[in-house]
Formats: C-alpha cells, sequence, structure tokens
C-alpha cells in the first residue's frame, strides 16, 4: 500500500525535520526528485552543488506528490512555478532552483561538504533555541498543516498508484520512452 509505506517511512521523517527545533541543513550534491525531493524540502536551509538537479518525478510514472511536496514546494516556489515543475516533469538546474528559493546558496561540487559544514558551524554558534523557536513559528505560519497534507497526500498517492496513469508511467520509465 503506498499510504501505507508513506505513513511508516518518509511522512515520520518530514514530521521530525520540521518538528526538530534546531536548523536542518541539507547538502545537495546530485539529482533530487520524489520523495527525496520532500525530504529535501523539509529541510529549513539547502545547499547545492552546481551540477545538482531537481525534479519532482511523481508526474512521470503517474503518481501524485508526497512527501510533503504537495504543501513546501508551492510555500518555497510559489503556486504557479509548483504545478509548472510537476505538470512538465521538467528537471532543473540548481542555478534555477536558486533563482526560484528551491536552494538558499551554490557551492562547487568539491566545495560543498566543507561550505556545508561551515554553514552548520557557524548556525550552531548562534542562539539555537530562538533559532528553534523561530523554526516552530514558521511552521505554524506557513506549515501548520503539515501533518494533515501528509495524511491527504498518502491518501491519494494510494489512488494514483492504482491507477493505469501510474502503470503506465513505470513501464514507460523502464523502456526509457515518452
Amino acid at each position: 500500500s503506498f499510504r501505507d509505506h508513506l505513513q511508516r517511512t518518509y511522512n515520520p521523517l518530514v514530521l521530525q525535520i520540521r518538528r526538530l527545533e534546531k536548523p536542518v541543513l541539507a547538502a545537495i550534491n546530485g539529482a533530487v526528485s520524489g520523495a527525496a525531493l520532500g525530504v529535501a524540502l523539509a529541510c529549513d536551509l539547502r545547499i547545492a552543488s552546481d551540477r545538482a538537479r531537481f525534479v519532482v518525478g511523481f508526474g512521470g510514472i503517474g503518481l501524485a506528490p508526497d512527501s510533503g511536496v504537495a504543501l513546501m514546494l508551492p510555500a518555497l516556489i510559489g503556486l504557479g512555478r509548483a504545478a509548472e515543475f510537476y505538470f512538465t516533469n521538467a528537471p532543473i538546474s540548481a542555478e534555477q532552483a536558486l533563482s526560484w528559493g528551491l536552494v538558499n546558496r551554490l557551492a562547487p561540487p568539491a566545495e560543498l561538504k566543507e561550505q556545508a559544514l561551515a554553514w552548520a558551524k557557524q548556525l550552531a554558534q548562534g542562539p539555537v533555541h530562538a533559532m528553534g523557536l523561530a523554526k516552530r513559528a514558521f511552521n505554524r505560519a506557513v506549515v501548520g498543516g503539515l501533518e494533515q497534507a501528509l495524511d491527504y497526500e498518502a491518501h491519494i498517492q494510494e489512488i494514483a498508484g492504482q491507477g493505469a496513469e501510474h502503470r503506465e508511467g513505470v513501464a514507460a520509465f523502464l523502456e526509457k520512452r515518452p
């Protein structure tokens, strides 16, 4: 069951990231799609190498967004961009992700780990408790319905996963055809 899988795996992870009252930083150095995109979006801050690529992915195999993507993506990049990103299933570059607000910073691939660690150390030296309170306020103001959104995503993913579009999407993906 898609629903059971999401409720056992990705949904608790996304909720834990958002509920942790400390900044969570994602370092992205490759392709991010599907549930991995949801996990990245759940993080507070994202630094990506300039070779990172982002794609929603779900639509390409006849599925609906899950793992918080339906809530977090429009919150970060706007509803129109999120709809285009999902509907076209076209990948975007790290530079495009930066210009859209999907990531906060870019780094050369060889420097990504070093820059991410430096940023994390800088954050850790700051007022972490106050940052946690700010994160709690941001969650309430912007993503207050996250738990309900995750539950609804799991519901609609179950419906999509049983459909002919999903079966055809997976077959097309495996056969490397549109």
